[in-house]
């Protein structure tokens, strides 16, 4: 079901707002269609005025970059007086949902996933740009099986100002390279990001995982994680030894993407059908190429039942074609996290997406299992927005920056 919002069907620079998406660290993303042209976009509004410098900032580094595996940006405009990022729409499903439904990826298709990955990157590190934020809620496949980078917020170009508060870091954390905690980034704080993406789609798993941020803070400066072969037998010696390679505490003995990029040429070509077949099976691509059946899936569900249990009264075998186990969904509607403010403990109020608002801890949110969460935690007057990601189970904790 679409979500309301106050913004819906305004016009900017001729784009109209025709669906909520959602919102993020800086700003809130719309669908948007071009009735002229008839391009779709998607349409990122800045809300929060103290982060006007870095969305500028993120529009002058987007605007540099021109690659197939990245998000076009067409236009930077207002809408209200508030700065307007107008990128292309990328249709599909965000790696991590991809992740969140098969749990790890085989070796062709890890391949040419970060193939295609690694290939942005070198480009973006030709250009002079660190990404500083690669993740796979940040990539996004289409349907016919090309990625595309997402979100440049905190990029930082060869122009880029000073954003970032002296002792503050940005990031994700489980993501972030041991140099970044120091205050250190460079290309090479991205080439650790490629490596612990690669190891959770090809194992499911992170490999530097704690609700404790300090703990888990310890961990990557250690380096020390299971071996992806021990999480997955199957995984192939290529993707292993690439894992390894950009995992290493020591930025200066981390590969480029040009040599990633040349190791991966080694291997035997892959096909990228089997990756959209794969990836397409998971999805609902099906619906959209056949709108008009779209609002009989209910009756098309019982139907389907019906049969299933007419068959079985007469055979005791069912063929795995019938995918019986993809009508019955035992995933849980919403998911519970508990969200612990670290550094402060009173006058505080947590306020949810639905306005709701709690003053009394420990806070408590519901979500969608797999889709990110924005929250704003309320501190003698200040606010503060924070983004619950995918990743994170059960615990959120943060720092309220005063």
């Amino acid at each position: 079901m679409a979500l309301s919002h106050p913004l819906l069907y305004r016009i900017v620079a001729g784009y109209r707002l025709t669906d909520y998406v959602g919102a993020g660290g800086m700003g809130e993303v719309f669908k948007a269609y071009h009735a002229e042209t008839g391009r779709l976009a998607a349409v990122k509004i800045l809300y929060r005025p103290e982060f006007k410098a870095r969305f500028q900032n993120e529009a002058i580094v987007q605007s540099s970059l021109t690659h197939p595996n990245i998000a076009r940006l067409y236009e930077y405009s207002q809408l209200d007086e508030r700065p307007v990022l107008i990128i292309e729409w990328v249709d599909g499903q965000s790696l991590d949902e991809v992740i969140r439904r098969k749990k790890r990826l085989t070796n062709n298709e890890a391949s040419l996933i970060i193939r295609q990955i690694i290939s942005a990157v070198s480009y973006v590190h030709q250009a002079g740009v660190i990404h500083r934020d690669l993740k796979p809620s940040n990539v996004r496949i289409t349907p016919d099986g090309q990625v595309k980078i997402l979100d440049f917020g905190i990029a930082k170009g060869k122009y880029t100002p000073q954003l970032t508060q002296v002792g503050y870091v940005v990031g994700t954390t489980e993501f972030m390279a041991p140099e970044q905690f120091r205050g250190r980034v460079d290309a090479k704080s991205d080439i650790w990001a490629l490596g612990i993406l690669l190891y959770e789609i090809t194992t499911g798993h992170l490999p530097f995982d704690d609700s404790n941020p300090m703990l888990l803070r310890q961990q990557i400066e250690r380096g020390s994680f299971t071996r992806p072969h021990v999480l997955n037998p199957s995984i192939s010696p290529e993707l292993a030894s690439i894992i390894a390679n950009c995992l290493q505490t020591n930025p200066s003995q981390r590969p480029s993407g040009t040599d990633i990029l040349q190791n991966l040429d080694r291997e035997k070509p892959i096909e990228r059908n089997r990756l959209v077949e794969s990836i397409s099976s998971l999805s609902d691509f099906s619906l959209k190429k056949w709108p008009s059946v779209a609002g009989y899936w209910p009756w098309l569900i019982v139907l389907t039942l019906g049969i299933v249990g007419v068959n079985l009264t007469k055979r005791r075998s069912v063929q795995p074609e019938e995918k019986v186990v993809a009508v019955v969904d035992s995933t849980p509607q919403y998911e519970k996290i508990l969200v612990e403010v670290l550094n402060a403990d009173y006058d505080l109020e947590l306020i949810s997406p639905d306005g709701t608002v709690q003053s009394k801890e420990p806070f408590q949110v519901q979500r969608i299992p797999g889709q990110p969460l924005s929250i704003t935690i309320r501190h003698r007057g200040a606010e503060q927005q924070f983004t619950i990601e995918p990743g994170v189970k059960s615990m959120y904790q943060c720092y309220f920056d005063r």
